[in-house]
């Protein structure tokens, strides 16, 4: 249980951190959007490497999985777009209060 809080606080540690970078990645590209997707496509990248040491088994329950349940990567890419762009106009500090 412990395990649990700890990897938790570190997550919500990690979302103002999120945040952040990405806000400044996009200044530096010129192209907030982009960089939304940079950072998604790097987290597929992790996720994907994660899933794979876990095994097989659940990847062949995909297909048979609720498909309105995939929404909810709409909304993490809506969450990480909006942060990305809103961020650097309205500070992190009152985009992550507002989250």
């Amino acid at each position: 249980m412990p395990l649990y809080a700890i990897t938790m606080l570190a997550a919500g540690i990690g979302i103002p951190v999120l945040a952040a970078m990405n806000a400044a990645l996009g200044r530096s590209l010129g192209a907030p959007m982009l960089a939304g997707v940079v950072l998604i496509a790097v987290g597929l990248l992790t996720a994907s490497l994660v899933a794979i040491t876990q095994g097989p088994s659940a990847l062949v329950k995909l297909a048979t999985a609720p498909k309105h349940l995939f929404f909810a990567g709409v909304l993490l890419a809506f969450y990480v777009l909006s942060i990305t762009a809103i961020a650097p106009k309205f500070g992190v500090g009152n985009a992550i209060f507002f989250v």
